[in-house]
């Protein structure tokens, strides 16, 4: 799981029962892609996943036997109610992206995919949490965008190693690029996701406390965006995003005098 959903968790341990499950079960759906080197075979596991969420969701379907997937059953069961299926399957969707070499044709796509891939796992986290006004969401697709776009400079080496050209602002590996290229492209994916996170405070200035366990990935956005600034904004000198997270419980502990999310 993301290093930082697991501080989240731990720090709301009262969300955790119904959110470890879910995130979970995102998280195989997140690996399954980079598993595999075909992708048609990629894609036989995308939908896998797929056909394993609407057995979840339907309450008449008997769940396939993979810990992920009978886990979040359960979870579901106890909890007495289930997220919409499609944004479930707009995440998944969203990974089929991963089995392409170049699957960006510019900076919107990308900021498009972090929507779908984060947006919609933390809109799934507020129907679990039975938070479901529009501001509430909507704050959440900018987090979610704010998070993925930010995390896309964390990996664009280990992608580019792998022969993917996983920005559109990287068109040839950062190493075979002028210092001051790489601060260019990585400035302006830190500036956009800047901008994600003031639109979120700028819609939901004060959530309700029941969707802070999600909304504050937000901080964590913020922390990678520090990071990353700290940094000289080089794709090449950034920390793991592990390392980050180490001073992640420091933030959660303010954000909660705050009631900060972002």
């Amino acid at each position: 799981m993301n290093p930082f959903l697991e501080l989240l968790l731990r720090a709301h341990p009262g969300a955790e029962a119904v959110l470890r499950p879910w995130y979970t079960f995102a998280h195989e759906v997140a690996l399954s892609p980079k598993k595999v080197t075909e992708p048609a075979i990629g894609q036989i596991r995308l939908k896998w996943w797929s056909d394993a969420a609407s057995e979840v969701l339907d309450p008449a379907s008997s769940p396939r036997a993979h810990p992920a997937v009978t886990d979040w059953a359960c979870a579901l069961e106890g909890a007495g109610h289930r997220p919409a299926p499609g944004l479930v399957h707009a995440m998944i969707d969203a990974h089929a992206l991963d089995l392409e070499k170049q699957p960006y044709s510019d900076f919107e796509a990308l900021r498009a995919d972090a929507t779908a891939r984060w947006g919609n796992q933390l809109r799934v986290g507020l129907q679990l949490l039975q938070v479901g006004d529009e501001a509430h969401h909507h704050a959440a697709n900018h987090v979610g965008a704010a998070f993925g776009l930010v995390l896309s400079l964390y990996t664009l080496t280990v992608e580019a190693q792998q022969g993917r050209q996983a920005h559109p602002d990287f068109a040839v590996a950062p190493e075979k690029m002028e210092p001051a290229a790489r601060a260019d492209g990585a400035g302006r994916t830190l500036g956009q996701a800047r901008y994600h996170l003031d639109r979120a405070r700028e819609i939901l200035p004060k959530p309700t406390k029941q969707a802070l366990p999600v909304l504050r990935l937000g901080l964590a956005a913020s922390a990678l965006i520090e990071a990353a600034e700290r940094a000289g904004a080089d794709p090449l000198a950034l920390p793991p995003p592990s390392h980050v997270a180490q001073t992640f419980a420091l933030r959660l502990t303010w954000a909660k005098f705050r009631n900060a999310y972002a």
